[in-house]
């Protein structure tokens, strides 16, 4: 009995001094990190280069232990593919508009109702104000939300003037397959778009299947979708959402001190990317005045019906993609930053 528990003791000790050997230790329990990470965006775009110095950042800042391994140009697929992947184990995180965030959470749709915001400073206010909230419902939805990246303004491009939604009689305008907050636009304009993926979208355009879409400025430059078609809207419908998430159990798998690391970057680097990106949306509605596409100029008396028709939007929605509660809050807040910001628009 004596001899096996000394062997016993022989064991153990021999295990202790090898582990180290190895890079091991008894209270290491963190392995390096590659962060699986798919986007829409296309290579070199801002968006990417924004992503890879975020990388590049957090491996410089972990010592290596935090990196990801970029998926760009929706080589993943459509973000319902991409979600899907993420929960399979497959993927680890990605860039998401709001028609992937909404995948997860619908509320989070609520930042993107027509004719909301008047201004970038006032959707800044509210998503400071509600990023808590939001965070902590992803959280129980298996995601940490790393930053916000916003797409930019909304507007419709199309190959017939539409100043405004109700213009679309006869055009075959796209919709993003599966959207409730686009199926509930249209409904409220009684318009029947044509339902397909975003990466149907330019193939769609060429082929004449559809002759209108609506996206950022930048969006439409990136992706070419203005080369096919010859008017674009003098002002936005909404503004589209984004962010970058990371799934859960994988954000878990970092260390504290590197999971702080990975949050603090993601915000600054995406704060920036967020700065950048509405000065590239207002160069790139420019740059295509400028190749050949011409604006589509609307009235006031146009503008006021477009505020009516998101305020119907507005109300169809409440109770199925948010709560009147949250809605409340929402406009409380943009009511406080315009009596704090007179004359601001």
């Amino acid at each position: 009995m004596s001899n096996n528990r000394n062997q016993r003791y022989r064991y153990l000790i021999a295990i202790f001094l090898v582990l180290p050997i190895l890079g091991f230790s008894p209270g290491d329990t963190y392995a390096k990190t590659i962060i699986r990470f798919a986007t829409l965006a296309p290579e070199g775009s801002a968006w990417m280069k924004a992503i890879r110095a975020l990388d590049q950042e957090v491996r410089d800042s972990t010592g290596g232990d935090v990196q990801f391994k970029l998926y760009p140009n929706m080589a993943m697929g459509d973000e319902k593919d991409v979600l899907r992947k993420i929960r399979l184990g497959q993927i680890n995180g990605a860039g998401f508009t709001g028609v992937g965030l909404g995948e997860i959470d619908p509320e989070l749709r609520i930042l993107e109702l027509p004719y909301l915001f008047d201004t970038e400073q006032e959707l800044d206010y509210v998503t400071d104000q509600l990023t808590t909230y939001f965070s902590d419902r992803l959280k129980d939805k298996g995601f940490v939300l790393l930053g916000w990246a916003d797409v930019g303004w909304v507007y419709f491009l199309s190959k017939k003037p539409v100043a405004d939604p109700s213009q679309l009689d006869g055009v075959k305008v796209w919709m993003w397959e599966g959207d409730p907050l686009a199926e509930a636009f249209f409904e409220e304009l009684h318009k029947a778009p044509v339902q397909l993926p975003i990466t149907d979208v330019h193939f769609s355009l060429q082929t004449g299947l559809i002759d209108a879409v609506y996206c950022s400025p930048l969006a439409a430059l990136a992706l070419q979708w203005y080369t096919k078609t010859e008017y674009i809207s003098d002002i936005p419908f909404t503004n589209a959402i984004g962010a970058v998430l990371i799934d859960k159990g994988t954000f878990d798998k970092i260390s504290p001190d590197n999971q702080r690391i990975l949050l603090d970057l993601s915000r600054k680097q995406l704060r920036e990317l967020l700065v950048q990106s509405r000065k590239d949306n207002a160069e790139s509605y420019q740059v295509m005045l400028q190749q050949g596409l011409k604006a589509a100029p609307s009235t006031q008396a146009q503008r006021d019906q477009m505020r009516t028709v998101g305020e119907r939007v507005q109300q169809r929605l409440t109770g199925s993609l948010y709560s009147q509660e949250l809605l409340d809050r929402l406009k409380g807040l943009i009511s406080e930053y315009r009596a704090s910001h007179p004359g601001k628009k």
